[in-house]
């Protein structure tokens, strides 16, 4: 019986290693806060992503969202209620979007979304859709209910792409034109 139990022992503590080494991967690949990528996670897979559309002439777009409220929210309340804010709005940008986009966080209060195989027509359609969730209600939180307002600017491969990060800066643009507007406004670059 004691060897049973010394195996059973050893089997529990390879398995507690194992969730130990898991907890430590997922550390290297996703923003603790929010659940969704990190930056270098997201940029690998975007690249991977920009490569394969840009070679075999696949549409593909890019959405660049900011919090417009959010220094308010975090001069207006602790940073537990800010924490909850930002897990709330990546729990309903994540949930937006098709199982296929890579979503990661991209800042403070900013996020990136990468749409394989949508043009500028369906991924503007999905960024409204991202905006109905975010703004649609607000966020419960241990201070009460928050409203949060969005900025959105968004981009698509095209023959003047030459790469990512071009592709990328027109949506930051847009993003910044969409802010120039007010609130909860989205704009295509």
């Amino acid at each position: 019986m004691k060897k049973v139990d010394k195996e059973k022992e050893e089997l529990l503590d390879e398995i507690k290693e194992l969730r130990e080494q898991i907890a430590d991967l997922e550390e290297t690949y996703v923003d603790e806060l929010t659940g969704l990528h990190n930056l270098r996670n997201f940029f690998v897979l975007a690249e991977h992503e920009f490569a394969r559309s840009h070679r075999y002439e696949r549409p593909l777009a890019f959405i660049m969202m900011s919090i417009d409220n959010m220094s308010e929210i975090s001069e207006n309340h602790d940073q537990l209620v800010v924490d909850e804010v930002m897990a709330a709005v990546a729990e309903r940008f994540r949930t937006s979007v098709r199982y296929v986009d890579i979503v990661g966080r991209y800042g403070d209060e900013e996020f990136v979304l990468l749409l394989p195989e949508a043009d500028l027509t369906n991924s503007r359609k999905i960024a409204e859709r991202i905006q109905n969730a975010i703004i649609g209600k607000p966020i419960k939180t241990d201070d009460g209910e928050i409203s949060i307002k969005i900025s959105m600017g968004v981009s698509n491969l095209n023959v003047s792409t030459p790469n990512l990060i071009t592709l990328m800066e027109r949506a930051d643009n847009a993003m910044f034109k969409a802010k120039e507007k007010g609130n909860n406004n989205i704009e295509v670059g």
